[in-house]
């Protein structure tokens, strides 16, 4: 029995026997005590002689049954009967930590509770009742992960970091087939993309056929610097959210006009009324176009129809129709841009791997959009024309392979499994309260989310994984004089 207790804990250690087993509660405290031998001096040869015994209290948080192990380890003092010898030493326990209050499987609980990216290391710190510091170092000792090579199919994305000045932003690389994060490079700034780059044989970066990015320039020209052999794709999401941006400020401009409107007659009432409100109560227009964007945002077949709901600020039930009807009464060029932008989402979802079908309607609705009379969709035709051939690249699609029963099913390349992605490093940092060490916050994404991650053979050492953190601020030492 209580050798199979000692290897269910990982406590074995053939020089130790257990004392003692006993429960309170839902505790079960565990004595184990060092056997007495004879001890030789390694420095004289002479007999040692105990000092005494002292006891430690391991922390070794594991839940057995729903009991809680308390471990009690006795070991004995030992000193040099030699009276010109002073060596002196104390018992160790293999499953112990030098220097440590843990044992050794803590480590790589530890390591396994760094799998959840939303426990803080605080949070797995206080479980195994170590210290934060502890958790830190332990996972940046044994976790290091490398580079995984580069795919045919691309994915990049920057994600806000805020680590310093010269790190505002991060750059991803992911394999869209799998959503398996390849890699993590500190900085998008170009000299550091390109020293990155390069050092990736130049057969691997050839191997690239597709580099899906949205429209930012500089990621769409890795085509022409780094990855030679592919053609970009600008991903169909970013395209409707730039569209559906200037439509938001386009409505902000509608609401703006309705506010000014409502602070005109404010003020006519307080001069006529002798009253000082300084703020207009919320008229129907503002709240419709505060409430409602959803009606030009959204396309028309997508519109979830529901009944008559009461409205508090209206007094009264309205149904999906009644907000469309209201809504679009409020400026006469919302008729006109909700077509056009349903144009552009209805072209969108058509042309299944057709790219001469694509490029064809895409110039139409250029041409379309630039006799618009409306400001916002003449702008929206320049950038449509600026990312002309990298959109038409967008309606490619390829046969998902290896997924069960979405095995065939075709997948239009986008940077969808990249934005599902980009929550985690958010959450992460916001949990965190922030980070200023790149390679911690780098590995802990990456071990979080490959199934395959290893730690390393043997960990790294104090001195490689020291980073210098923010420096503090002055002291104020002087006191103010009352």
């Amino acid at each position: 029995m209580d050798y199979f207790i000692t290897s269910f804990l990982d406590l074995a250690d053939d020089s130790c026997a257990i004392k003692k087993i006993y429960t309170e509660g839902n505790v079960k405290h565990i004595e184990i005590e060092k056997v007495r031998v004879p001890m030789v001096c390694p420095v004289c040869g002479c007999r040692l002689y105990s000092k005494g015994l002292f006891r430690r209290h391991p922390s070794h948080q594991i839940l057995q049954d729903r009991f809680k192990v308390e471990l009690t380890v006795i070991g004995r003092r030992w000193e040099c009967s030699n009276e010109y010898c002073d060596y002196t030493e104390r018992d160790t326990f293999k499953f112990l930590e030098k220097y440590k209050k843990t044992t050794n499987i803590i480590p790589f609980c530890i390591l396994m509770e760094m799998k959840d990216i939303n426990l803080t290391c605080v949070q797995i710190a206080v479980r195994y009742s170590v210290s934060d510091t502890y958790v830190h170092d332990i996972f940046a000792k044994w976790v290091n992960l490398p580079r995984l090579p580069l795919t045919e199919y691309l994915s990049i994305d920057e994600v806000y970091t805020d680590l310093n000045e010269e790190c505002l932003y991060a750059l991803v690389l992911q394999d869209f087939i799998t959503g398996t994060i390849l890699d993590i490079i500190p900085s998008r700034r170009k000299e550091v993309v390109e020293e990155y780059m390069k050092a990736i044989p130049l057969e691997e970066r050839n191997r690239v056929k597709y580099l899906i990015c949205d429209m930012y320039d500089p990621y769409i020209n890795y085509t022409k610097s780094y990855f030679k052999n592919s053609v970009a794709i600008t991903d169909s999401f970013h395209v409707l959210q730039t569209i559906n941006r200037l439509i938001r400020q386009y409505i902000n401009t509608v609401k703006k006009r309705y506010l000014d409107r409502d602070k005109r007659d404010l003020e006519k009432k307080n001069a006529k009324n002798g009253t000082s409100f300084n703020k207009p109560k919320e008229s129907d227009e503002v709240y419709l176009l505060r409430k409602a964007k959803w009606v030009l945002l959204q396309n028309e077949a997508n519109f979830v129809y529901k009944g008559k709901i009461w409205n508090r600020h209206f007094q009264m039930k309205l149904d999906t129709y009644d907000w469309r009807r209201m809504f679009m009464a409020l400026d006469p060029n919302f008729h006109e841009i909700k077509r056009l932008r349903d144009l552009y989402e209805d072209f969108n979802g058509s042309y299944v791997n057709d790219l001469d079908g694509a490029a064809k309607r895409l110039r139409e609705l250029i041409d379309i959009y630039r006799d618009s009379s409306i400001s916002i969709f003449r702008e929206f035709a320049e950038t449509l024309d600026s990312h002309y051939d990298t959109i038409v690249n967008s309606f490619t699609f390829i046969k998902q392979k290896g997924l069960d029963e979405n095995e065939g099913v075709l997948r239009r390349l986008s940077n969808g499994p990249m934005e599902s992605f980009n929550n985690i490093p958010s959450g992460l940092r916001t949990q965190s309260h922030g980070f200023n060490n790149f390679d911690f916050f780098r590995n802990r994404i990456l071990w979080s989310t490959r199934e395959d991650a290893a730690i390393l053979g043997t960990p790294r050492t104090d001195e490689e994984i020291y980073h210098e953190g923010k420096k503090r601020g002055k002291y104020n030492t002087k006191s103010k004089k009352q």
